[in-house]
């Protein structure tokens, strides 16, 4: 009986004018989950306040993982969500939509990648990575060498840890055409990564996409980098041809 007067309580918390009680229904929520709870917790998500669509989004990232069976309802949802929503509630619908990592998701994410200012492709490239999908870093390309710093470091870190979730079998010939995004990445951060060292190593030149312009500092950074690492040919044959692809025939040539 008290259970029952309790939950009465609560519920009414979801109608109040107080943006606290809605955000404690929100949480509540996640102490005793059942399936009949994400439909409660859904319109939670276009709150008009930050408190109440972040213990949403807590809520139901929670509920989904209990009730995979309800995560198709939850996606449609989203999906119309995103596409009709304001900017704050967008954010907290990319959040989601990240966490959730289902593919069906990436159109979304790409055309509000792709479409949108710095405030929502912030948010757009944590969602994206999340989805550990190679063909995530072609919408990637553009945002990597963009002006604003917090935009540039995530596209970085999401760009490095879709590398690195590449099963190792086929990480050269899935990256290999991503090689020149993926130095700027360890470039940002200063180190080099085992993985560009093994495109380096062993990738196919003729695989590798259109020269990105470097400029004289990058070259001697990345010459830095490479001469940490253990002596290769043909990893500096490779660095040649790709920093130096139009001059590099000329050089074979002359040998």
């Amino acid at each position: 009986m008290m259970d029952f007067f309790k939950g009465m309580f609560i519920g009414k918390k979801l109608k109040s004018d107080e943006s606290l009680d809605r955000a404690y229904f929100a949480l509540f929520l996640q102490k005793k989950p059942k399936t009949r709870n994400v439909k409660k917790v859904l319109p939670l998500i276009e709150d008009t306040d930050w408190n109440v669509r972040n213990a949403a989004t807590s809520t139901l990232i929670h509920l989904i993982t209990q009730f995979p069976e309800k995560k198709e309802e939850v996606l449609e949802y989203l999906h119309d969500l995103i596409e009709r929503s304001s900017l704050a509630i967008k954010l907290s619908t990319l959040e989601v939509l990240g966490k959730m990592k289902d593919y069906s998701s990436k159109p979304y994410l790409v055309k509000i990648l792709e479409e949108s200012d710095y405030d929502l492709q912030y948010a757009a490239i944590r969602a994206i990575g999340y989805l550990d999908d190679v063909d995530v870093l072609y919408p990637l390309t553009n945002v990597v060498y963009a002006e604003d710093y917090i935009t540039r470091r995530a596209a970085i870190l999401s760009v490095i840890r879709i590398s690195n979730s590449v099963k190792e079998e086929v990480q050269i010939e899935k990256l290999t055409p991503h090689i020149h995004i993926i130095i700027e990445s360890y470039l940002e951060l200063e180190q080099l990564g085992e993985i560009f060292c093994k495109i380096l190593d062993y990738g196919d030149f003729n695989q590798f996409p259109n020269m990105k312009g470097y400029n004289e500092s990058e070259i001697v950074k990345l010459e830095d980098l490479i001469e940490q690492k253990d002596y290769s040919v043909e990893m500096y044959q490779n660095f040649a041809k790709l920093i130096f692809p139009k001059y590099f025939p000329i050089a074979e040539n002359i040998n």
